[in-house]
């Protein structure tokens, strides 16, 4: 649920409204995502086939107009039949994040304090199971 939105000094001048303290970079930092209702392990027992990210390499591709997005996973892992079953290798992930916020299957009850070498993805946040992603990996 969007609440607010976030404005430096220049976009707050050109509304004109209140900064919110983001200082000259326009960007979320200490995201806060409430936790889920089903626990992690559940999570996983209902995946056939999927990927597990903690972690991208660098931003990525994408418009940001329409929600079209590619980024390389830097640290991923293959699920099957409810297993975590290795580590992932040459693997993109692709989507729309419209779509994907929309298709949300699940979200875990426990959270954790994430952050990368970039401090807008700084936060605390749950495991969020999306449906459908296109993954796209190098053969051999």
């Amino acid at each position: 649920m969007l609440r607010n939105f976030i404005y430096d000094l220049d976009t707050a001048a050109r509304i004109p409204t209140h900064p919110t303290g983001h200082g000259s970079a326009r960007r979320l930092t200490n995201v806060v995502i409430n936790a889920g209702d089903i626990p992690y392990r559940d999570m996983l027992r209902g995946i056939r086939n999927g990927l597990l990210v903690h972690e991208f390499i660098g931003l990525g591709q994408g418009n940001p107009i329409n929600g079209e997005f590619s980024v390389n996973v830097f640290l991923g892992y293959k699920i099957e039949n409810g297993e975590i079953v290795g580590r992932v290798k040459d693997v993109m992930l692709a989507g729309n994040a419209f779509d994907a916020l929309k298709d949300i299957a699940a979200i875990s009850q426990e959270r954790d304090w994430v952050s990368g070498p970039w401090a807008w993805y700084n936060g605390l946040m749950p495991y969020v199971q999306i449906r459908k992603l296109s993954v796209i990996a190098r053969q051999g």
